[in-house]
């Protein structure tokens, strides 16, 4: 980098929004939205200088600015590397997914995408800040010129509602990281609070919740997977024998063939499909949470997971797991890498099983197929090594599917090793769910491996559903099995309640996969986009 002198620090702003422009143009294309996303950085950062000038106290004013460029630097830097590593615009849902997220998936996700280039790139936007104090000098005699000197607050006032106005009005602020983080925060309190008062109102009430089949011992297994697409699965068709042991059973097997995650973000898809929330209905996410309809009906509920507890134990899908009665996270004591394999929440699920409460759910949270797959298996299911079939034949390709596939295989394993343990349980009304929180694309229709919201594919939506019932499984009245029905488990909490023989006044069998009663409804992902139309 060339070195700067006097004045010709300023130009350092200048450098780090050509430096954005350009790095995203020579590893993807240039484009006017990016350009337009350049003018959106330049005019938030002389607005906030300008703001920042309007300061009488010079040593509050040099240390804003110096925190003010940081952030800049910071800011500029993170937007481009999400748009060189996933080609995606940060948004409200991104964020969420960051604001939610586990310490081990956020490890897993730095570590997953680190690489040479993201080296390189940070050096390029962080190395003037080794000048910071020059840089904060510079912006300091360039703000002193354009001080107000009379009614200061108010044409402050009225220039910065002006500025906002144009900001807002225009739609450039849809592309402002500050701004959207600052909504995205507002919108997850508003949301909290009126779930926290609805579900408050439930409580109050003392809403009837019933057990139609509370004569009969029940234990029921909710399966929830990770990141495992059906598109990878031999059981739906793939042509490895990624699931020999469901496959080699299917015949026992109510197999659902077209069924799809609402999101595709463990956060986004789980708070929908575990609470009273939907599309129709987003703000019950979080309403009435599976483990406590389940609570108030009369079972003990069990939550085992191989993640670890989110940053935020108020965060949606914590707030659901800790309204279980028996909360396990076998990663916890592992938090900054997470080795531990699925298998070792099988003494678990014995331990469950064992419990002499009558009625019981066990929620099974595998880390599944979750990237980095190669740390999700032992070496004993290494065992795809051949070229696999893609269209994007790159080392990195190969070597993704062939580590995807091999989590597959033993999430299989898990299973089935699940499926043998409630098959011997002595309870005569049971089932086992299995069901993944979203898809992911492994370079099967797009260049690209993960499960971005901003980078949707068809796979990342698409998902196993799959259900197995004792010989003398207490169906419901209305039971129907509609292996083609086109269903999002967004309403899975309808399904899980229905199946279950659970009812009270929110549970709705027209929103039930498994009723003569459904009805059908479009599946609407992306908060409006039909998925049976934007793939095609």
């Amino acid at each position: 980098m060339f070195k700067l002198k006097g004045k010709i620090y300023l130009l350092v702003f200048i450098y780090w929004l050509i430096l954005e422009y350009v790095l995203e143009g020579v590893f993807h294309f240039f484009s006017f939205y990016r350009f337009y996303n350049i003018v959106e950085n330049l005019l938030f950062t002389a607005f906030v200088i300008f703001i920042i000038s309007q300061i009488n106290n010079n040593t509050i004013k040099r240390n804003l600015y110096g925190l003010f460029i940081i952030f800049v630097a910071c800011m500029f830097w993170f937007e481009t590397i999400m748009y060189l590593n996933f080609k995606i615009h940060f948004g409200p849902s991104s964020f969420f997914v960051f604001l939610n997220t586990n310490p081990d998936e956020l490890t897993e996700f730095v570590k997953e995408y680190s690489n040479t280039r993201l080296v390189i790139v940070t050096i390029l936007f962080l190395m003037p800040l080794l000048k910071l104090k020059s840089i904060v000098n510079c912006v300091f005699d360039f703000g002193s010129k354009y001080q107000l000197k009379r009614k200061k607050i108010l044409k402050t006032g009225i220039i910065a509602i002006l500025f906002l106005t144009v900001f807002k009005f225009s739609l450039i602020v849809v592309h402002n990281l500050p701004y959207l983080i600052c909504r995205s925060l507002i919108l997850n309190y508003k949301d909290t609070q009126y779930i926290d008062d609805f579900n408050a109102k439930i409580d109050a009430n003392s809403v009837l919740f019933q057990n139609i089949n509370s004569s009969l011992n029940s234990t029921f297994i909710v399966v929830i997977g990770e990141s495992v697409t059906s598109a990878h699965m031999q059981l739906y068709g793939y042509y490895r024998e990624t699931t020999p042991f469901f496959y080699n059973n299917r015949d026992s097997l109510s197999i659902y063939k077209d069924v799809i995650s609402p999101n595709t973000s463990t956060f986004h898809s789980l708070s929908k499909a575990l609470t009273l929330g939907n599309y129709e209905d987003p703000k019950k996410v979080l309403a009435l949470p599976i483990t406590t309809l389940f609570n108030k009906s009369g079972f003990k509920t069990f939550w085992i997971s191989n993640h670890s507890p989110a940053f935020n134990p108020g965060s949606n899908l914590a707030r659901v797991a800790n309204q279980a009665q028996s909360i396990f996270f076998n990663s916890k004591e592992a938090v900054m890498n997470n080795l531990k394999h699925d298998g070792e929440l099988l003494y678990k699920i014995d331990e469950a099983l064992k419990d002499k409460a009558p009625n019981k759910i066990i929620f099974l949270h595998l880390i599944g197929a979750h990237f980095s797959y190669e740390n999700r298996y032992p070496n004993e299911f290494n065992v795809f090594k051949d070229k696999p079939q893609t269209q994007f034949n790159s080392e990195m390709a190969h070597q993704k599917i062939n580590t995807y596939d091999n989590a597959v295989k033993y999430s299989d394993f898990i299973l089935d090793s699940v499926l043998d343990k409630i098959k011997r349980e002595s309870t005569i009304n049971k089932y086992l769910l299995y069901f993944s929180d979203h898809g992911e694309e492994v370079f099967q229709d797009d260049n690209f491996y993960g499960h971005l919201e901003d980078r949707p594919t068809k796979n990342t939506f698409k998902i196993p559903f799959v259900m197995w019932y004792g010989n003398q499984f207490a169906y419901p009245n209305d039971y129907v099995f509609d292996e083609n029905r086109k269903y999002m488990t967004d309403d899975l909490w309808h399904s899980i309640a229905h199946i279950s023989g659970l009812k009270n006044l929110f549970v709705d069998s027209t929103r039930s996969v498994f009723s003569n009663n459904f009805i059908k409804r479009k599946r609407i992902i992306l908060e409006s986009k039909d998925y049976e139309t934007l793939f095609k």
